[in-house]
């Protein structure tokens, strides 16, 4: 797989050269790097030494990827309009590349974990930098690939195949734009701050942005009016040729339909010639500066003191774990994870955003209908707000994951425990209780001020059937310890089929919930608790046991 990718960039030798990099050097660099990207795969698991394990993980990300594709695809089919069609489908690309660029690629751009055996070597001019760039190209346009290919194939129907080939050409020019205002904008942050506020900076920066583009895409999408989808116009403005989703939709329609007034003259020479321009500015001059950027944060990290904390311990954790732990080695490893995942980056990059998530598709979907605040309150929709958190047991048990304090594993491996499932059961709640539970305190708080005090029993009910579903989900995955794993660009992306079963599982557990609550009233709710609670005892009493043990740890931890 690693060799298919390094073919692709054979045309362009003369174009790598001529940007000042030396064509060998950078197709070993590249080499390298995606060699790095198969090894953390196949590292999740020491026992699995398949050398397709890459190939695999990118063909399960594909698969799901043309899944989310053909619900963007569904979307549009009915358009007649050919420049609208591209229009929204451009659109809806240049969102999904910033939020993968922003959330998921941020790593690999100020990774430096391979300056360690490149720095040392003679390498020529922007070799480095332009294969840190073409290493994100790589994955970017193969996810823009998977997400668009059923749209490709509706708009060789709909429209030509000479609409589809152009439509591929356009994707790409689209990555390339987008990657071009990724550098910008990451250079602007950087003259902005430095070293450790840095990392601060751009953490805060992603999570901001990541919720605004989801926010964005959510109301647009519900702007639309779907009776009006299929004779759906854009008006065009004089802003309108200054919008790359606009130009490019312009430009497949002018050369597939032989279009070639003024209007469509402009966006052929848009499109032919700002990627092209973006892509030599980008490897030229920006990514030059980037990399010294980056060679000063490296420098600044070395000299950074390291700084004692507090140990300070609050009564909210004083009372947190006398409730949910019991014996000594969970108690050790609830603290351990309430106070490093305090500080652990990566981590709050993965989850915060989810919350703001959750709460932008409540808003959206919520207020949408035209109704009453009155007809609201006598309505029990507060199951919707209540059950959309079920996606957090997916965020959260994945998050925990991340983080930089790779090969320490060993520690946890010489403590003196039988097992190590209390280890476990201690993260987990840790991160549960400290990141989730007061903000789901506070909606329950809005919910029942809205709908009343009678609805805290549903409140309580909800809250242990997430808590009941974080575990399972936890203690059923790969048992890694966590902050210890890196974000490789292989593994870019969430699973969108573990999502999907969420939300499904979602739907029956809250619908169970409303029709139980509603046949028994307050008998129902009652045994709702009761085996919740049990459910919740049984699993962290008996199951956990079996499902971590030293024997499955070895198998997916280095050492």
């Amino acid at each position: 797989m690693i060799k298919i990718l390094l073919s692709l960039f054979r045309p362009f030798r003369w174009f790598i050269e001529r940007m000042g990099a030396d064509y060998d050097q950078f197709i070993r660099i590249l080499e390298l790097k995606l060699t790095l990207d198969d090894r953390r795969t196949r590292g999740i698991n020491k026992t699995n030494t398949n050398s397709s394990e890459i190939s695999n993980t990118i063909l399960k990300q594909s698969f799901s990827q043309i899944i989310m594709g053909v619900m963007f695809a569904v979307v549009v089919m009915l358009v007649k309009s050919q420049f609208t069609f591209f229009f929204m489908m451009h659109i809806v690309l240049m969102i999904m590349m910033a939020m993968l660029i922003i959330s998921e690629f941020t790593t690999i751009l100020f990774d430096t974990s391979e300056n360690t055996i490149i720095q040392p070597l003679p390498i020529a001019g922007n070799t480095q930098s332009l294969a840190r760039n073409a290493h994100v190209f790589l994955y970017l346009a193969l996810i823009a690939f998977n997400i668009s290919v059923v749209s490709i194939v509706m708009a060789i129907v709909k429209f030509g195949i000479i609409s589809g080939l152009l439509f591929l050409v356009s994707i790409l020019f689209n990555v390339l734009f987008t990657l071009f205002m990724a550098n910008i904008l990451y250079l602007g942050i950087m003259h902005l701050a430095t070293g450790e506020q840095l990392k601060t900076v751009v953490m805060y920066f992603q999570i901001v942005i990541a919720v605004l583009f989801m926010a964005g895409y959510q109301f647009g999408l519900n702007m639309i009016d779907r009776s009006k989808i299929l004779d759906m116009t854009i008006s065009l403005h004089w802003y309108s040729y200054l919008m790359p989703p606009v130009f490019f939709s312009g430009f497949i329609e002018a050369i597939s339909t032989g279009t070639f007034d003024l209007k469509h003259i402009l966006f052929i020479i848009e499109s032919l010639i700002i990627p092209v321009l973006a892509i030599y500015l980008t490897t030229k001059y920006l990514t030059p500066v980037f990399n010294r950027k980056l060679l000063n944060l490296e420098q600044s990290d070395k000299a950074t003191k390291v700084t004692k904390s507090s140990g300070k311990i609050t009564g909210y954790y004083r009372i947190i774990e006398k409730i949910f732990t019991r014996r000594h080695e969970e108690k050790a490893a609830f603290r351990l994870a309430w106070q490093m995942s305090g500080y652990e980056r990566l981590f709050k990059q993965a989850f915060f955003p989810s919350l703001a998530y959750v709460l932008v598709m409540i808003g959206v979907n919520f207020f949408k209908h035209d109704q009453t605040i009155e007809s609201l309150q006598h309505s029990q929709r507060y199951f919707i707000i209540m059950y959309a958190f079920v996606l957090i047991s997916f965020t959260l048990t994945t998050a925990i994951l991340l983080g930089n304090n790779r090969q320490t594993e060993w520690i946890f491996k010489v403590l003196p425990a039988v097992s190590p499932a209390d280890y476990f059961k201690g993260f987990i709640k840790a991160v549960f209780l400290r990141f989730f539970t007061p903000f789901y305190l506070l909606v329950g708080i809005g919910i029942a001020a809205f709908w009343g005090v009678s609805v805290i029993p549903d409140i309580l009910i909800a809250w242990l059937s997430i808590y009941m579903l974080t575990l399972i989900m936890f203690y059923i995955q790969h048992p890694q310890f966590p902050f210890s794993n890196a974000k490789s660009a292989s593994q870019g992306g969430t699973s969108f089929v573990k999502v999907m079963g969420l939300m499904l599982v979602s739907g029956i557990i809250g619908y169970g919930h409303y029709f139980i609550s509603s046949k028994l009233g307050i008998y129902g709710m009652i045994l709702l608790i009761v085996l919740y609670s049990l459910g919740i005892l049984l699993v962290n009493r008996i199951w956990v046991y079996k499902l971590i043990t030293w024997e499955k740890i070895d198998s997916y931890n280095s050492y």
